[in-house]
């Protein structure tokens, strides 16, 4: 029996049931889960501020696969850890089904080694994004009739041509499916890479979830509606990430505040955008120049 257990084992091995993922080389850059699912677009220094502030603040570093915007959850955090805000070669094994790399080596590079061509310098180019409106807005209305978006999920999207980058954090695994199901077929769309992170329901999570929703409501109640809302309350493995629009910024400062005191959370990181400071900047800006502002779908 034993022999007989032994030779299905090296049949199945040599017949690739078992056979290790081969390994790849590519072009990367270095950033933190934060900015990896909001900032979409081009490698800009904003962007990069951001991966190198929120990573000091405690975000988890990962790699952006460039040639396709693949959001990769590494397991050796240390090699990539220094190299936030940079571009480099990583080797190793992917799963892109689940986002996630089993890393062998990375080393760094310069913008200028990525050669002239090669689809990874998709994300270092601002002209990439340039998309039909008819076709962003089509995006936008299925992803927005989604039926199971409460105030703990935060999903949005982003175009290079006509390759669609679905991103963002749910709760529900099945949101992950829905929204992938949704734009898949959308005329106008030749590819879908589904960055949304499924975020854990562990029992700590869940209750800051509801002690961060708790205290929000008791200031900023004007904000919250049914199972819905203008403030987004992303919540992963301890860390409180706001999402979303307030009027003020008085009302986003009392958000912070609110949601550092929930019993068990880590680290709050306070992305809310103040609508009239944004309405604002639209207002002061040169004819021509391009304000980046991330929409919320």
């Amino acid at each position: 029996m034993k022999n007989a257990l032994l030779s299905f084992v090296a049949l199945m091995s040599t017949s690739g049931m078992f056979a290790a993922q081969p390994a790849e080389t590519f072009h990367a850059y270095a950033d933190s889960d934060i900015c990896a699912r909001l900032m979409l677009g081009p490698i800009t220094e904003s962007r990069v501020g951001c991966s190198l502030s929120t990573v000091k603040d405690g975000a988890n570093p990962v790699l952006i696969r460039l040639q396709n915007n693949l959001v990769l959850d590494v397991n050796k955090k240390k090699m990539i850890d220094p190299l936030v805000g940079q571009f480099l070669l990583a080797t190793g094994e992917v799963k892109a089904k689940n986002g996630t790399m089993k890393l062998a080596e990375v080393s760094p590079q310069q913008a200028k080694d990525i050669p002239a061509g090669d689809p990874a310098r998709k994300l270092l180019d601002a002209r990439t994004y340039k998309t039909d409106a008819k076709l962003h807005e089509k995006i936008r209305h299925e992803l927005a009739m989604m039926p199971y978006i409460s105030e703990f999920d935060f999903i949005s999207f982003s175009l290079m041509g006509s390759d669609l980058i679905l991103t963002g954090w749910t709760v529900r695994d099945t949101n992950r499916s829905e929204a992938y199901n949704r734009v898949k077929n959308i005329e106008g769309v030749t590819s879908v890479v589904n960055n949304i992170d499924v975020l854990p329901l562990g029992s700590n999570d869940m209750q800051i979830r509801a002690g961060a929703r708790a205290q929000l409501q008791q200031s900023l109640s004007r904000y919250f509606w049914g199972s819905g809302s203008d403030i987004k309350i992303v919540v992963k493995n301890g860390d409180i990430i706001l999402l979303g629009s307030v009027s003020t910024k008085a009302d986003s400062d009392i958000a912070f505040i609110k949601c550092n005191s929930v019993q068990g959370a880590f680290h709050v990181f306070n992305l809310l955008r103040v609508v009239n400071q944004v309405k604002s900047a639209e207002k002061t800006q040169r004819p021509g120049s391009k304000t980046n502002v991330h929409k919320n779908t």
